[in-house]
């Protein structure tokens, strides 16, 4: 009984790949039938591209500009306590020599 079970199992595998190869060999033949899709953009797509495109400019530059901006003031600050660290050094060292 053994070998009557391994007869049927190769049968099953032996179909089984034969039924899955006819399924590729059509699903092949339908992919090849499809054609591709061509879509092109309307023009007021590629105006409101065009405009999305400057309005992100000039937030770039707005932007750039406040941290600029803020970069010098931060810089300011910083350069006035350097300036009153070394200025009260010196005159520290002034008042001992």
């Amino acid at each position: 009984m053994g070998e009557e079970e391994k007869g049927e199992k190769e049968l099953e595998e032996g179909i089984e790949k034969e039924v899955g190869a006819e399924v590729l060999e059509k699903l092949e033949e339908e992919l090849k039938e499809l054609a591709v899709p061509v879509a092109t953009t309307p023009p007021e797509h590629t105006k409101l591209l065009d405009r999305l495109a400057a309005m992100d400019e000039k937030v770039e530059f707005v932007t750039g500009e406040l941290a600029q901006r803020q970069g010098e003031k931060m810089g300011f600050a910083i350069g006035i306590l350097y300036g009153l660290i070394i200025g009260i050094l010196v005159y520290v060292m002034f008042l001992v020599g």
